[in-house]
């Protein structure tokens, strides 16, 4: 649980995603028997680490555990169907895999609900910088993830503001799920368009401040990767080699 807490609390993005990603991926590839209290002490920690951030953890895997019944009806058919397995068996191998992805997604989501996209994004740059490639497909691909962070936000505020605004003025009438499609393929071109616009004009602005004419760009507030991060980084992918891989052998 020490390992655990100093790990995630690590101010280096990179670090604190490999390792809940790794976390999260031992748990699908190991037996239920050996990973079920790992996870769940892993989950306990990351309760008392992040207890604010706990309510929107479950706002993020309520919806999985709605399509859950879903889940298992089709997995008690198919299962049923293609092989010649008992209902019993049936029944213990969709309960031990529910529990996995449980565990995995509740992993991933104290990560989603704690960190941010941009942080990890100037993380790799930062990183990227440091060894002074000049190759510009690396900033361009860069430079495509900053606009697309930059502009999704502005995509969903652009659209809950429409929302509010027909519910204001009592024209919100649709109610069932082919409505509300319908009425979303109306309003989203639109929308597309006018970020499409704004996206040009921000390449615009970009090409007359020099882009392209230093690589790697610069970063204003970069994020160190220091030798402490490194070994961090190397221990945590042996571990997850050890367990996942050697440890099988």
């Amino acid at each position: 649980a020490i390992i655990v807490s100093k790990i995630v609390l690590l101010q280096n993005p990179i670090v604190q995603f490999w390792f809940f990603f790794s976390v999260s991926l031992s748990i699908l590839l190991q037996q239920f028997h050996l990973i079920s209290l790992g996870g769940i002490t892993i989950i306990f920690v990351l309760i008392l680490l992040y207890r604010k951030n706990y309510t929107g953890v479950l706002k993020r895997i309520n919806p999985i555990i709605k399509f859950y019944p879903i889940l298992f009806v089709l997995y008690i058919g198919f299962s049923s169907v293609l092989t010649t397995d008992s209902i019993d068996t049936i029944l213990i191998n969709i309960c031990i895999a529910s529990i996995k992805i449980l565990l995995m997604i509740s992993i991933m989501a104290f990560y989603l609900e704690q960190s941010k996209p941009s942080k990890i994004l100037i993380a790799l740059r930062s990183l990227w910088s440091k060894l002074n490639i000049s190759w510009r497909v690396v900033e361009d691909l860069f430079l495509f993830f900053e606009l697309t962070l930059r502009f999704l936000p502005t995509f969903q505020n652009e659209w809950e503001s429409i929302k509010r605004g027909k519910v204001a003025l009592g024209l919100q009438t649709v109610s069932t799920k082919r409505d509300q499609i319908r009425d979303m393929i109306k309003i989203l071109p639109g929308i597309i368009l006018r970020n499409y616009k704004r996206s040009e004009e921000t390449s615009k602005m970009m090409q007359l401040r020099g882009y392209g004419k230093q690589i790697p760009r610069g970063i204003v507030y970069p994020v160190q990767f220091t030798l402490n991060d490194g070994l961090v980084f190397l221990l945590i992918t042996l571990s997850f080699i050890g367990v996942n891989f050697i440890a099988k052998i």
